[in-house]
């Protein structure tokens, strides 16, 4: 029974040491916390010409892997019909967000901060900022971002924002299957919703 438990406690011993090697190891690779404020966060341009801006918090959506990052839209603005190849996550940090999904017919939602969106990936969806101010959203993806036109179809119709909001004109169906291959920063429709 003597030898059962000092065998017991040597390998409880071990375990500890190698576990505690390990985190030591880990914390010597260099990985530093990061303490952001929002003034400090740096907002560039989606893509010319659009009027939305994104500010990475890290990782790189023009290159694929694990990014996440803040996007902000313009009071009025709406997207219009689109879709991205990945699934990704989402969280309304500013604003009031109206995200609308394909062939979902019930009313539409006036998303409020810290309301939580997934989508899939390849599902048509809109978003309207329908705030007088900017909404900023908050997105985590697991793969290149990117932003594919939804194509012209009676189906593809975004649902009414509420009041005064307008679909923005989606972009024209690639005419070819190379054309249709999704870029990393295909820029959004340009404008906001008239008033």
């Amino acid at each position: 029974m003597k030898i059962r438990a000092k065998k017991s406690l040597v390998s409880a011993l071990v375990l500890a040491a190698v576990g505690g090697l390990s985190y030591a190891a880990g914390a010597a690779k260099g990985k530093a916390p990061v303490n952001m404020s929002a003034g400090d966060l740096k907002w560039d341009p989606y893509a010319p010409g659009v009027p939305l801006q994104v500010a990475k918090l890290w990782g790189d959506r023009t290159k694929g892997g694990e990014y996440g990052m803040l996007l902000k839209l313009p009071p009025g603005f709406e997207a219009g019909m689109h879709n991205h190849t990945a699934d990704y996550e989402a969280v309304l940090v500013q604003g009031t967000w109206i995200h609308t999904n394909d062939g979902d017919t019930s009313a539409p939602k006036e998303d409020t901060p810290g309301s939580y969106v997934f989508q899939p990936g390849k599902q048509n969806h809109n978003d309207v900022c329908k705030s007088k101010t900017d909404c900023i959203i908050f997105i985590h993806q697991h793969a290149k971002g990117d932003f594919i036109p939804a194509k012209t179809t009676a189906a593809a119709k975004p649902a009414e924002a509420g009041k005064g909001a307008q679909a923005a004109k989606p972009a024209e169906a690639p005419k070819t299957a190379e054309a249709a291959k999704p870029a990393a920063t295909a820029p959004a429709p340009a404008a906001p919703a008239k008033k």
